[in-house]
């Protein structure tokens, strides 16, 4: 009777004559190494981005105590409102750069699959490009043009909130009213038109998506999340007119304060919302090759049992009943969790001695791959290994299904959709 260790040994075998599986690494100043990742779709939105509309009205005490002599009270509150003001540029910066990571992905991704991507079933593909544009509207009008309006807006109101502590020279309080009224809450007012308008066609699109007659494997899913987006979409393009009113009567009236108040709540529990629920991350569509409907209802009625599994107690043991090394590794690979697991792998073991660097001239960056693996496992490294792929299963697993999840709901819920309107012309 083969041993456990052959039969870890064998199951890798057979991975690997089907797929190649490899992790590159590079070793930093301190001695450990990094995952160089592959190209990705980021859910990188930051939770301070929805502190914006916050920033924007930190000139509440320019505008409500407009007028000379402006009292002690008042000048504290302009210095300490312009300051926080002015700094919520730096998120917006941060923010936006993030979003542009993610806008120049997706625009590669875009090409790619008009002009290389070849799929037995061409219908996915076209769902595959309705996925990636409602991805890059995402990022360009709902985050990237909101750091920009947002961030000037708040640049604005901030130099006017801090220049109304001068307020005695003339000129300096027109320009005051100027920065911290009409003209410095206009890009606000804008942004949140914008915002409304793409919020209506996500939420036009959810609709549709939700109403698809879906297998029924994906129909729950599909109806759950896409009612989510529906709900989600409503509140944020009625939170950004209403914002956008308010941020202009707070020009010159103290009430438009009163009224922005609930849209900065409502837009942070909406970022968290998106952030934590709808959002998600995955790996560049160039990576991988393309697949037919069939294969995306098997992946997703795999995610979803997985899933399941997960959030139950003891989910290991339930994904592998037996705890042999091999089906273990069989579910990591199987789930695309090799780069972390092997990242996981280098923390606990010393593989890096015995995987040989890319190149002479470069000794700091190694790949493993699934020999790696093997090589250990004849080193009797094996029950290290079993622990540290149910580790990786157990703490990088929620996290990566979901994801997982959510963009094959999304693709699942475009093809169908491209179905049912092709099918009454």
């Amino acid at each position: 009777m083969e041993s456990s260790k052959e039969i870890f040994q064998q199951g890798i075998i057979d991975v690997e004559k089907n797929k190649s599986y490899r992790a590159t690494f590079i070793r930093k100043s301190n001695g450990k190494y990094a995952l160089l990742e592959s190209p990705k779709f980021e859910n990188s939105l930051l939770m301070s981005a929805a502190l914006l509309e916050l920033g924007n009205a930190c000139d509440f005490p320019a505008n409500v105590w407009n007028r000379v002599p402006i009292p002690i009270h008042a000048i504290i509150l302009m210095a300490v409102g312009g300051t926080v003001a002015l700094s919520m540029i730096f998120f917006a910066v941060w923010d936006g750069r993030l979003s542009w990571c993610n806008i120049q992905l997706l625009r590669e991704e875009r090409q790619y699959l008009r002009e290389r991507c070849k799929s037995s079933d061409p219908c996915v593909l076209d769902a595959l490009l309705e996925v990636n544009r409602w991805e890059l509207g995402t990022e360009v009008i709902d985050r990237l043009s909101v750091d920009v309006l947002m961030g000037t807006s708040c640049v604005l109101v901030g130099i006017g909130t801090l220049i109304a502590i001068g307020g005695a020279n003339p000129l300096v309080y027109h320009a005051s009213n100027l920065l911290s009224g009409y003209v410095g809450n206009s890009p606000a007012a804008v942004c949140g038109v914008l915002i409304a308008l793409w919020c209506t066609y996500m939420s036009l699109r959810a609709v549709q998506c939700g109403m698809v007659k879906a297998d029924a494997v994906s129909k729950p899913l599909l109806k759950r999340r896409m009612r989510l987006v529906q709900v989600e979409s409503i509140v944020v393009a009625t939170t950004g007119i209403v914002a956008g009113i308010g941020s202009m009567l707070s020009a010159t009236r103290w009430y438009g304060y009163v009224i922005l108040a609930p849209c900065i709540l409502s837009f942070i529990c909406c970022k968290y919302i998106w952030r934590k629920s709808i959002g998600y991350c995955r790996k560049s569509i160039m990576e991988f090759d393309l697949f037919d409907q069939s294969d995306l209802v098997a992946e997703l009625e795999y995610v979803s049992h997985v899933r399941q599994l997960l959030a139950s107690e003891h989910s290991v043991q339930q994904l592998i009943p037996d705890g042999s090394p091999m089906a273990v590794l069989d579910l990591i690979l199987r789930s695309n969790l090799f780069d972390e697991f092997c990242s996981r792998l280098l923390q606990r073991t010393g593989i890096d001695s015995i995987v040989a660097p890319i190149n002479e001239e470069d000794q700091d960056l190694i790949t493993i791959q699934l020999s790696d693996i093997r090589a250990l496992a004849c080193e009797n490294l094996w029950t290290t290994i079993l622990e540290t792929a149910q580790q990786c299963i157990e703490m990088d697993g929620p996290t990566h299904f979901r994801d997982r999840q959510c963009h094959i709901l999304e693709v699942l819920g475009s093809y169908y959709g491209l179905i049912m309107t092709r099918n009454k012309y």
